[in-house]
């Protein structure tokens, strides 16, 4: 990326600096009249912003004789939006807000910056204390205990979120609004290249994204924030650290960040590092003990990561540009990943030992970030961001590489925010994006190919009285090309060079949130999606050892156990979606209850067809005279295939005080997926039943909770049910105030009752257990 164009700009942005001769001031009170501190007050459209001190009160230097539209609010009390109209000098506005039970945080990846309670889909946001807790070495394990989000479970080194029984490349991944430019779409066995120890917070938008981050974002989207980029003003240093230690992998790691700045200028520094070894589980790996397999380790799934990040930004008074550069290397094992010969599967395996099949990651990104407010007349803001993505990693085998993995990807979005239109607000931008990947070695069974996409995207929304209006569209041009693919078969090698597939997907949305009495509100929103099949759903055609499946493309026909390529195009998939979210958010109790249901035409998933490759004599020879096996024979073939499908169901919470003291959470969510002709989509999670009592008493926190896991009968064709399993999880901590900073100790426990658990959404469910008990001892330190 070359820096003199931002040098340019940050020259440009710093020479915007207005006079200021007007200022806003007042007090902020909750309902009983007491001083709210921390209550962050922004001018929508422009780069100014400031919080409530201790009394409450706040001062906000704006430019004379102008209409300011204002947003108020803190974490625990319903936002306020407000119009106000000064000339020159002191406005004085004092402002009450009311207490909300559920955690109201602003949403950075909403078109609007909307709050948890101000969306009319459903929202969830992991921060402060509670992402602490809940920070694991992958994001699939991080966000498992959510509503409506399970982990596709790929032993403890990589896990991809599920949503509502959908992942991979229906679940759009971001850091800081933008992808993370990974591989982990196209296998189950790929990490998620997304940190979350330093993250400010992790939102989980559930049901369909597309309208702002279009093909890959049809089942929901997770958006990690961190604050490398600083689009305000810093004055003076702060940090944290971050120190851990889990005994269930022996798990070592330490996380950092560092920001500082005088007002104009700021610096961030953040870094991870991360050591495990293999992860103690209860009982063996796989459920077939024929084979000789180590008891209560998992065997191949230790982890060896580093990260580390650094970021510039100047932010004058009218905007913001910065820039950022992240750096990863990442080693851990594949899990159930065997290349070797059987004598050799049987010694046993050494800690960090290269005789499993490993995964060597590379990956630098770089990020822009800039905002300007008043940009052109009629528009009160622009934001503009932007990345590129170097991705590579190699498959050991061996210690050698046996398949390379690289993923080049650009990305660019410009959103432009005009002023009110009547009583309309919104925003109108374009998004781009190009992929170029590249797979090769033994395993590349998906050819290479480039993906370009450009969008253009609308959001508009309507105050009426207590009902907020949202409507929105998208229209994408989606185009893939794809490289030349050698095809094994009985009669020889084929060569296959597929055709360019064109798409035009559109998105259309509607949405409203009524608060209908004090302390209630109801959210619902209507959506149309459409979703272009990857690369991988095309064209994938060779045997995958890490799922233990032999995968066929949907552009594949298939006699017997050969499939023969078509050169023709497949219908994208449309989803018509549509969301119900009931809320109570004041007074002692506090519950949302979120229903949902989705068709989705054409829907692209794997089928297992009930063939499997390569049972014949050859094979018991190869066996015989202890050669390397031919790689394919004994898999099931597992062919993408499109039908009609029906998603439904529902997640609810609900928090119940028991005195000053005491509380309880619970939470269920269910999710039913099948097909309309019959049958069932595969791998969808149970019904899930969860219970949490807490205690808080000045500065400590204590928590003892239980998950149920129902069984899972209701399964795809020649896909075995899962049994039920109940998790227990406990923790204690302690924050401790002082001068020069806080500290924040935490003990948690994970399984405490060491209980076997394979979760029907992961591939490994049969090799590759749960982790067994796990007690995690840390501490975090704020400056």
């Amino acid at each position: 990326m070359r820096l003199a164009p931002l040098t340019l700009a940050l020259a440009a942005a710093g020479a915007i600096t207005p006079a200021w001769a007007a200022e806003v001031s007042g007090q902020i009170t909750d309902l009983t009249g007491a001083p709210v501190a921390g209550v962050t007050i922004e001018v929508t459209g422009a780069q100014l912003r400031t919080q409530s001190d201790a009394q409450g009160r706040y001062r906000l230097a704006v430019a004379d004789n102008q209409h300011l539209h204002l947003h108020v609010g803190a974490p625990a009390y319903v936002h306020q939006e407000l119009d106000l109209d000064i000339a020159t000098g002191l406005l004085v506005q004092d402002l009450v807000l009311r207490p909300s039970n559920i955690e109201n945080i602003t949403v950075t990846g909403t078109a609007l910056g909307r709050s948890v309670l101000e969306s009319a889909t459903p929202v969830s946001v992991l921060s402060d204390d509670k992402l602490r807790l809940a920070t694991a070495p992958t994001l699939g394990d991080t966000l498992a205990k959510e509503p409506g989000v399970q982990s596709s479970y790929f032993g403890p080194v990589a896990s991809r979120p599920v949503i509502r029984g959908m992942d991979g490349a229906r679940v759009k991944v971001l850091q800081n609004g933008l992808s993370v430019s990974d591989a982990s779409t196209i296998s189950a066995d790929h990490s998620v290249t997304a940190e979350a120890s330093t993250a400010q917070q992790i939102e989980i938008l559930r049901g369909p994204g597309t309208l702002l981050y279009g093909n890959g974002a049809i089942g929901g989207v997770v958006n990690v924030v961190d604050n490398r980029i600083a689009q305000h003003p810093i004055e003076g240093l702060s940090g944290e650290v971050d120190g851990r230690y889990g005994t269930g992998a022996d798990e070592r790691t330490l996380a950092a960040s560092l920001n500082g700045g005088n007002g104009r200028l700021a610096l961030h520094l953040d870094g991870t590092r991360r050591r495990t070894h293999d992860v103690d589980i209860p009982g063996y790996g796989e459920k077939d003990q024929d084979k000789p397999q180590p008891h209560g380790t998992l065997a191949n799934s230790d982890i060896r990561q580093d990260e580390g990040t650094a970021g510039i930004a100047y932010t004058g008074d009218r905007g913001f540009i910065g820039v950022s550069v992240n750096r990863l290397e990442s080693n851990y094992g594949i899990v159930g990943h065997e290349h070797e010969h059987e004598e050799e599967a049987e010694a046993e395996h050494e800690e960090h030992g290269d005789e499993g099949v490993r995964i060597d990651l590379e990956k630098t990104n770089y990020q822009l970030l800039a905002g300007l407010g008043n940009p052109l007349p009629g528009f009160n803001r622009l934001s503009f961001a932007a990345a590129y993505t170097d991705y590579q990693h190699r498959e050991l085998e061996e210690g050698l590489a046996a398949t390379t993995f690289t993923n080049k990807e650009s990305e660019g979005r410009l959103s432009l925010y005009h002023d009110p239109l009547g009583e309309w607000q919104g925003v109108i931008g374009l998004h781009l994006n190009h992929r170029d990947f590249a797979a090769s070695g033994e395993e590349a069974i998906t050819p290479s190919s480039k993906t370009d996409s450009l969008a253009a995207f609308v959001v508009e929304e309507r105050q009426f009285g207590n009902l907020n209006l949202e409507l929105g569209a998208r229209v994408e041009r989606y185009q893939i090309k794809a490289g030349t693919l050698v095809l094994e078969g009985h009669d020889g090698d084929q060569v296959f060079t597929p055709a360019k597939q064109r798409d035009t997907n559109l998105s259309l949305s509607a949405g409203s949130v009524w608060e209908f009495s004090p302390g209630y509100n109801l959210g619902l929103a209507l959506t149309h999606a459409e979703r272009s099949a990857t690369a991988e759903e095309l064209y994938s055609y060779g045997p995958h050892l890490a799922t233990g499946t032999f995968e066929v493309g949907a552009l594949y026909h298939l006699h017997g156990d050969h499939g023969h390529p078509s050169d023709g195009s497949l219908e994208q998939e449309k989803a018509n979606n549509l969301d119900l979210t009931l809320r109570k958010f004041e007074g002692d109790w506090s519950w949302s209850l979120n229903l949902f249901y989705n068709e989705v035409d054409n829907y692209f998933y794997q089928r297992n067809t009930g063939v499997v490759v390569g049972e014949d004599e050859e094979e018991e020879a190869h066996e015989e005279e202890g050669e390397h096996h031919h790689h394919g024979e004994g898999l099931p073939i597992y062919q993408y295939s499109q039908g009609n499908a029906r998603l439904y169901g529902f997640e609810a919470q609900v928090k119940v005080p028991m005195g000053e003291l005491w509380s309880i959470d619970a939470f269920s969510d269910y999710t039913r997926g099948k097909l309309k002709d019959g049958g069932n989509l595969p791998r969808i999670s149970p019904l899930r039943l969860g219970l949490t009592v807490n205690l808080d008493w000045q500065d400590w926190h204590a928590d003892l909770g239980a998950v149920r896991y129902g069984k899972q009968d209701k399964v795809a064709e020649f896909e075995s049910a899962s049994d039920g399993y109940t998790l227990v999880d406990a923790s204690l901590s302690y924050r401790y105030y002082s001068g020069n900073g806080d500290l924040f100790f935490y003990l948690k426990g994970n399984n405490l009752t060491d209980r076997e658990a394979r979760p029907h959404t992961s591939f490994l469910k049969d090799k590759a257990p749960l982790p067994g008990r796990n007690l995690t001892l840390g501490v975090r330190y704020a400056f």
